[in-house]
């Protein structure tokens, strides 16, 4: 048998792989409220709550730069494998200790962080094989897929939980948990009967080898002008819509909803969010994935100033949904754009790269939506106002500083220009250099 040439695509059936991460996807979206849960059952710790709750942004903080690099050093879709597996085991034995009554807060959390690191390595990981298994004009319509996934496991997976928890049994998730990690690890074996992994040269050197390639990866990051401009206009808009936190405290507070009121204004998101991700893929058809991403971004800039002038459960509720669809058309489209223009043998480090930076401007915006909510007396409408202005500007700013010209390229998909230095690179990159 001939050997393939590098580049290539594998002929893993991709049904059977895609279908295998969007159980995989259930799986964090019933520890997202499994965890906290069983926290709670043993401390009224409010620190130890948010931590258990939070452990794969921590996760993303503590190993997500050197996630890239490693990623970029292995072979991406062994590291699906051994991520699923471990998994599978961490929460297997979550729920023998449950079962065994031998739980503990430290415990809890040790092996929620373990669990929020390997699916650091996974998602990263997960990015890269994307690109290896689809081609470049099929990558967003996969993304979409993983995404709907994903959405429907933030509503799925916490009602599940919550069923179990009402008849006392939500160590139960736990074992639902490592079962889903083991389906998708089956997916995985299954789909990887369609040919040889991708040949990859292991480095040598150790960690000053790892520090080169890391900073190899921020050097293309910010040489490419539509990915600095992507990260820029996305940092910025990160940034501002962390006053998102506040939407409860709105509803509740400002507005005076009710528990059940509030609760249809937070699950209107869920609906948003699976909207987002079912029309990403014919939106991006129709207007042109730089188009897409700079509209949706603007959107989600006046769904939250809608949310600064909202008076009633149904305009609080709607303007969430709305917030939560724009913003997960940008996400896709920025998530594809990156997989077409970084070569692979970078793409797990750009990636981190980006995610890191992402997330870190998070806490920065929660503390600066929250501190100015207090010195208006608590009201957070006129902080969703600015917040929204802010979006649409930086949006606009985008466009205007060269995101209108890659959306001039082939069916305004970020495509580089022939023999441009991005569009060079990409090929290049292509057999995999470490």
């Amino acid at each position: 048998m001939s050997p393939r040439m590098p580049g290539t695509k594998r002929s893993r059936p991709g049904g059977v792989f895609l279908s295998g991460q969007a159980v995989s996807l259930l799986g964090d979206g019933l520890a997202v409220l499994a965890i906290p849960l069983l926290v709670l059952d043993l401390s009224r710790d409010p620190l130890a709550l948010a931590l258990s709750a939070a452990s794969v942004t921590v996760g993303y903080l503590v190993v997500g730069l050197p996630a890239g690099v490693l990623v970029d050093r292995m072979d991406p879709w062994r590291v699906l494998v051994l991520m699923d597996a471990v998994r599978a085991l961490l929460f297997a034995g979550l729920f023998a200790f449950a079962s065994a009554g031998k739980l503990t807060v430290w415990l809890i959390l040790l092996i929620a962080f373990a669990a929020g690191a390997c699916a650091v390595f996974f998602q990263t990981a997960l990015v890269v094989v994307v690109k290896d298994q689809f081609a470049p004009a099929r990558l967003i319509r996969a993304n979409s897929v993983l995404e709907l996934a994903n959405q429907l496991s933030l509503v799925a997976g916490p009602a599940v939980v919550g069923v179990l928890a009402a008849v006392g049994s939500v160590r139960l998730a736990l074992l639902a948990d490592a079962l889903t990690f083991a389906v998708s690890l089956l997916s995985l074996v299954v789909a990887g009967r369609g040919g040889p992994v991708v040949a990859r040269r292991r480095a040598a050197g150790g960690w000053r080898e790892a520090r080169l390639q890391f900073r190899a990866g921020v050097r293309y990051l910010v040489s490419v002008r539509i990915l600095v401009l992507l990260t820029a206009v996305q940092v910025v808009v990160n940034l501002c819509l962390a006053c998102e936190k506040l939407i409860i405290f709105d509803a509740r507070d400002t507005l005076g909803l009710s528990a059940t009121a509030t609760g249809v204004v937070v699950a209107a998101a869920g609906v948003g969010g699976i909207a987002g991700a079912l029309s990403a893929a014919r939106l991006a058809g129709w207007i042109g994935e730089i188009r897409l991403v700079v509209t949706a971004i603007a959107a989600a800039g006046l769904a939250i100033s809608t949310m600064g002038v909202a008076d009633t459960a149904p305009v609080l509720a709607g303007a969430n949904a709305a917030y939560a669809w724009a913003l997960v058309l940008a996400s896709l489209v920025n998530r594809t754009q990156r997989q077409r223009l970084v070569p692979r043998a970078m793409l797990g480090r750009v990636t981190s790269v980006v995610r890191v930076l992402f997330l870190a401007v998070d806490p920065l915006g929660v503390v600066i939506a929250g501190t100015a909510t207090a010195a208006l007396g608590g009201d957070p409408r006129p902080v969703f106002l600015s917040a929204g202005v802010i979006i649409v500007v930086t949006a606009a700013a985008g466009w205007a500083a060269g995101l209108r010209a890659a959306a001039a390229g082939p069916a305004g998909d970020g495509y580089p220009a022939r023999g441009s230095r991005p569009g060079t690179d990409v090929r290049a990159g292509g057999a995999g250099h470490s």
